[in-house]
């Protein structure tokens, strides 16, 4: 079962390269500046490395590397479901069947979330992984406005576009999504810890 793990793991993280091939296929580096992309590059890094785990038996992603990527696919599907425009019909597929949006926005949270509750070993996670997964959205924050506010450079996101919103705006949006943001770590921490220690599937214990 550990190879079929394995197995499944490395397909999808080949469809979460797929999905953000315009950036390192073609060059535009300039996609890096979205929350869905970063995710995307750490979901394929996560998955090659439980799946190479998988196989060696040992060896899968530390808690909190593994918690964060959990937490960032969440909240982009999260995201893209209830506050991003849909994806334009005519969307050209890059993978058979498959648009970039609906490996970005769906298959990518959907298998993040499964990966965690049935492939990871628990009861690794930390109260304060929270507070670190909270540190790397405040992060992106501060960059994207500095690069908007200074360089006058596109926001990635309306909402947090600031010359927009206005502080007011900018702020409500900013206070609203990190209070989702920290509870969802939380209530991942929170299964983690309440599952039993071994892998549902595959055998994974560390």
């Amino acid at each position: 079962m550990n190879y079929v793990v394995a197995l499944l793991r490395l397909f999808v993280a080949m469809l979460a390269l797929i999905g953000t091939q315009e950036i390192w296929l073609h060059g535009e580096v300039d996609g890096l500046l979205y929350f869905t992309n970063q995710s995307g590059f750490l979901l394929a890094i996560v998955l090659v490395w439980g799946a190479v785990g998988s196989i060696r038996g040992k060896g899968q992603p530390p808690a909190w590397f593994k918690g964060g990527v959990t937490l960032f696919l969440a909240i982009t599907g999260l995201v893209a479901a209830f506050v991003l425009a849909p994806e334009a019909a005519d969307a050209p597929q890059i993978f058979p069947g498959l648009t970039s949006g609906q490996i970005e926005h769906q298959i990518n949270p959907a298998f993040a979330v499964l990966d965690f509750l049935l492939f990871d070993a628990h009861r690794r996670m930390r109260w304060r992984y929270a507070a670190y997964w909270f540190g790397y959205l405040l992060a992106y924050v501060t960059f994207t406005t500095i690069r908007g506010t200074v360089f006058g450079l596109d926001y990635p996101y309306g909402f947090i576009d600031l010359g927009e919103l206005g502080w007011g705006g900018f702020l409500l949006n900013v206070l609203m999504y990190g209070v989702g943001f920290y509870a969802l770590g939380l209530l991942i921490i929170l299964v983690d810890r309440r599952m039993r220690r071994r892998a549902l599937v595959g055998g994974a214990t560390d």
